[in-house]
């Protein structure tokens, strides 16, 4: 075995990911099980929980979903967030604040905190302002991914939250929603971003 192999077998060694899925989704779907073997592979405990009637979502559920499957996290503790998914991590970590939480980083693809015309049924996730200040403050690793024509959350609306929360942007040109049907069983960019992380 190379010492490349070795090194990339022990990369995330002691990282937790946790992986939040979006509306109408599930593990099983997008670019989610890919990570989840690439990651797993190379010495990270993933969990990509099946968040809750995700064909209606209730913000209750799913922040109740969060509660029990990351209680407590640290600097070893990286999430990331598809869609809806973003929003419910960002919530979760301002429902668990303390003065000494830091966690490891966040990823936020097709991210945003506004109401968004194409999903008014999902206008209760957003109904109150999140704390950008703490949100900034939790952790340096912070990066937004945004397609430039997602037809489901305005790429507007994620440039919006990214400004607020002053993540590092990575732009994909024509990349939809990264959904399946856009092609995307496979999103490199989030594994080159937690590559990122975890070196620095």
């Amino acid at each position: 075995m190379t010492l490349e192999k070795i090194k990339n077998n022990e990369l995330f060694s002691g990282k937790k990911v946790i992986i939040i899925h979006g509306y109408t989704a599930s593990p099983s779907l997008h670019w989610f099980p890919w990570l989840k073997e690439v990651l797993t592979e190379q010495g990270a405990e993933v969990i990509i929980p099946a968040m809750p009637e995700s064909l209606a979502p209730k913000p209750e559920a799913w922040a109740k979903m969060m509660m029990d499957i990351a209680p407590q996290v640290d600097s070893n503790t990286i999430f990331i967030g598809h869609s809806l998914g973003c929003i419910t991590v960002l919530r979760h970590l301002e429902v668990i604040r303390s003065d000494s939480l830091h966690i490891g980083g966040y990823i936020l693809v097709a991210g945003c905190d506004s109401p968004q015309a194409t999903l008014p049924e999902l206008d209760s996730f957003t109904a109150e302002p999140l704390d950008h200040a703490f949100l900034r403050e939790i952790t340096e690793h912070r990066i937004s991914i945004i397609s430039s024509n997602d037809g489901i959350v305005s790429p507007q609306s994620s440039h919006a939250l990214a400004q607020s929360l002053q993540t590092k942007v990575i732009t994909i040109d024509n990349g939809g929603h990264f959904l399946d049907r856009d092609g995307f069983t496979h999103l490199l960019p989030v594994y080159e971003a937690l590559k990122m992380m975890v070196s620095e």
